[in-house]
C-alpha cells in the first residue's frame, strides 16, 4: 500500500529490524543525525476478505515495529528472526506515497510474480501480466469476496460506487493504510517528511537533498541512478476512476486526501 520509513537516532539505534547488514565489515553506524528502518506496517493483505484487512491503529502501529532480522547461532549460522522494537525508538518518520492507480497494479504484478515463483502454470495463464489479465484477475477476486464487502459496514456508504471498479478492495485497503499512517506518526509526535514517488522522478535531486537534510546526514556518495516506474492509468477507464475519487472523498482522512487528490485532477 505504502511505505512508512522510521528514523532512529544514529548514535543510538537498537533493536531490530538491522539498518545494515550485521555481519559487514566496511559499514559503520553514523556519529550524527538518524538512520532509516522501512517497514510496510499492516492492512496489506492480498486475496483475503474485509475482516481481514479492516484494522484499527494500535494493530497497525505494532506491525510498524516488526521486522524480520539475522542473528548468529551457537554454530555461527545466521538465522532470520520476527521482532518488534520499541516505539519510543522512533524519532522520525518519512512517509512514501506513490499513485493509486499504479499502486494496485504493482500489488497485482507482485502476485503475479509469486505465481511464477510457486510454478502455478493455470494462474500465470489466467491472469497474465497485462491490462486484461489485470482486469479478469480483479473480477475474479470482487466476485470471490461479494458477499463480504456487501453485508460489511465498513463498505456500507461506497459499495455501491466502486462494486465494479477493478480491484476495488486494493483501493479501500490504500486509504485505509495512508489513514493509519497519518494516524500513526500523529501519535507517536515525532517529525513527518512526506515524499511522493513521482517526486523521484521530477525533481530528484531536490528530493534526496531534502531527505538527507530531513535525517541530518551528508551526502558522501553519489546517488544510483533512480528507474522509474511504470504508470497503468490506461489500466482503467474515465468513470473507473471517477469512481475511485469519490471512495477517496468519502473514506480518507482530510491528510490523507490533501495527499492524494491530485492524483484525480
Amino acid at each position: 500500500m505504502g511505505v512508512n520509513v522510521f528514523a532512529q537516532n544514529g548514535t543510538t539505534a537498537a533493536g531490530p529490524p538491522f539498518w545494515i547488514d550485521p555481519t559487514s565489515l566496511t559499514l559503520s553506524h553514523p556519529t550524527k543525525g538518524y538512520i532509516l528502518t522501512k517497514t510496510h506496517c499492516g492492512s496489506r493483505c492480498n486475496n483475503c476478505s474485509v475482516s481481514k484487512y479492516v484494522e484499527n491503529h494500535a494493530m497497525f502501529l505494532q506491525h510498524c515495529l516488526e521486522g524480520r532480522y539475522n542473528i548468529k547461532d551457537h554454530d555461527g549460522q545466521l538465522t532470520e528472526k520476527l521482532g518488534s522494537y520499541d516505539k519510543a525508538l522512533v524519532k522520525r518518520a518519512m512517509h512514501l506515497i506513490r499513485d493509486p492507480f499504479d499502486n494496485v497494479v504493482s500489488r497485482f504484478h507482485l502476485h503475479y510474480k509469486n505465481l511464477v515463483k510457486k510454478n502455478r502454470a493455470d494462474q500465470i495463464a489466467a491472469y497474465p501480466r497485462t491490462r486484461e489479465g489485470f482486469r479478469r484477475f480483479c473480477i475474479d477476486e470482487g466476485t470471490r469476496y461479494y458477499s463480504d464487502e456487501k453485508q460489511s459496514k465498513f463498505y456500507k456508504d461506497v459499495f455501491d460506487s466502486v462494486k465494479d471498479v477493478p480491484c476495488h478492495a486494493d483501493f479501500y485497503r490504500y486509504i485505509q493504510w495512508h489513514n493509519l499512517a497519518f494516524a500513526t506518526t500523529w501519535d507517536l509526535n515525532v517529525p513527518t517528511i512526506i515524499v511522493h514517488y513521482e517526486n523521484y522522478t521530477d525533481n530528484f535531486i531536490e528530493t534526496k537533498d531534502a531527505l538527507l537534510a530531513f535525517l541530518g546526514q551528508d551526502g558522501i556518495y553519489d546517488a544510483p541512478e533512480f528507474v522509474t516506474g511504470k504508470t497503468y492509468r490506461d489500466y482503467y477507464t474515465a468513470d473507473e476512476i471517477d469512481a475511485v475519487s469519490v471512495l477517496f472523498s468519502k473514506l480518507a482522512l482530510e491528510k490523507t486526501w490533501h495527499n492524494t487528490k491530485h492524483y484525480f485532477v
